[in-house]
């Protein structure tokens, strides 16, 4: 059952975020191929496809249906591009002028300065 529905849900994905919905136009395809070819018994697919998709398009009494055929035009519009251009940064900090050769947690009178250590507090019970 889950890999039908994957399955289902990628085929939607695709469908609605690709061109793959083009496919589907297929049978059209074949349909109009075969109107052309009762009306010119010579005709091939070859042919049909060079006239189709590979001449400029000239407007006929069947355009509106030869647009209809399959990747005539783009329908998928969500197209996302992201482009990053990475460069070097560099970045210097001037050394304070006077360094502290020591560093004491303790004020002048050697008690704890309480306000470097609130955070190490052992955890209390609310009574």
């Amino acid at each position: 059952m889950k890999k039908l529905t994957a399955i289902f849900l990628l085929g939607i994905y695709l469908m609605a975020f690709s061109e793959c919905h083009q496919f589907l136009k297929i049978p059209f395809l074949i349909k109009h191929f075969q109107k052309h070819q009762q009306a010119d018994p010579a005709m091939n697919f070859s042919r049909f496809i060079k006239i189709h998709y590979f001449s400029a398009a000239v407007i006929t009494d069947d355009f509106q249906q030869d647009e209809k055929l399959p990747f005539r035009g783009m329908e998928c519009n969500t197209t996302n591009t992201t482009h990053y251009i990475y460069s070097p940064a560099s970045i210097y900090i001037n050394p304070p002028q006077q360094l502290l050769k020591k560093f004491y947690s303790y004020n002048d009178t050697h008690k704890i300065q309480h306000s470097l250590f609130d955070i190490f507090q052992p955890p209390r019970q609310d009574c």
